[in-house]
C-alpha cells in the first residue's frame, strides 16, 4: 500500500487522466475559513473545470471510507464560496510561488491571499469577484487501491442524483499493472472511476 504523499505525487505526475495537463497546483491548500484544508487543488486552464480538489487516502485506513466524502463535501463547500478574484489569486500563488505551493506546509489564508491581514480581511478578498460555479469544481477520491462497491455507490448518487462533478481514481502499484488497467485509461473521458498504475 502508497502512501497518502505517494498517492499524491502519482496523481500530480498523471494528471492528464483527471482530464488535464500542466495545471498549476497548491498542496495542502485552505478550502475557505472554516472549510479544512485539501491535499490538492488543481487549477486547469485546458479543462472544463475551474478547480479540481483532490484528497487522497489509503485504503486501507479503517475511517477512510467514511471521512473522504465527507471531507471533499465540505472543500467544495468552501471553494462554491471563492469569486474569480479568489482563482485568481490561487494560480498566482501557485504559479509565483510554486516552491511554497508544492510543500507540505499547510497554506494559510494570509499567503492564499497574497498577504493580506487579518483573516477576516483575506477570507473577504478570496470571495471577491464572480461566485465559482458548483459545475465549475472537480472532486476526486484518490486511493491506492480499487474502491469498495459501498464508496462507487455514495459517489454515483452524489454525481447522479445531486449534480456534483465527483469521481475515483486508484493509483495502483507497478505490480499492478495490466492490460485491463491500460484499456480503461484509454477509453476514459468523463467515467466517475478510472484506474492507473505509479510510475
Amino acid at each position: 500500500m502508497a502512501s497518502e504523499r505517494v498517492i499524491e505525487n502519482n496523481v500530480i505526475r498523471n494528471q492528464a487522466v483527471l482530464g488535464f495537463t500542466g495545471a498549476p497546483f497548491i498542496r495542502r491548500c485552505r478550502a475557505g475559513r472554516g472549510y479544512g484544508i485539501v491535499d490538492l487543488l488543481f487549477l486547469p486552464s485546458d479543462s472544463s473545470h475551474d478547480v479540481v480538489l483532490i484528497e487522497a487516502k489509503r485504503a486501507s485506513s479503517a475511517d477512510a471510507m467514511a471521512k473522504v466524502v465527507g471531507q471533499l463535501l465540505l472543500y467544495c463547500a468552501g471553494l462554491s464560496r471563492f469569486g474569480s478574484d479568489g482563482l485568481q489569486r490561487l494560480r498566482q500563488f501557485a504559479v509565483n510561488s510554486p516552491q511554497k505551493a508544492r510543500s507540505q506546509t499547510p497554506k494559510l489564508l494570509k499567503a492564499l491571499s497574497g498577504g493580506i491581514t487579518p483573516p477576516d480581511a483575506a477570507w473577504a478578498a478570496m470571495q471577491s469577484g464572480e461566485r465559482v460555479q458548483k459545475s465549475r469544481i472537480a472532486l476526486w477520491i484518490a486511493l491506492d487501491a480499487r474502491p469498495p462497491a459501498g464508496l462507487k455507490d455514495v459517489v454515483a448518487m452524489l454525481s447522479n442524483e445531486h449534480s456534483l462533478q465527483i469521481g475515483i481514481v486508484s493509483v495502483l502499484g507497478r505490480d499492478n499493472r495490466s492490460a485491463e488497467h491500460t484499456s480503461e485509461l484509454q477509453s476514459r473521458v468523463d467515467i466517475s472511476y478510472a484506474v492507473f498504475c505509479l510510475k
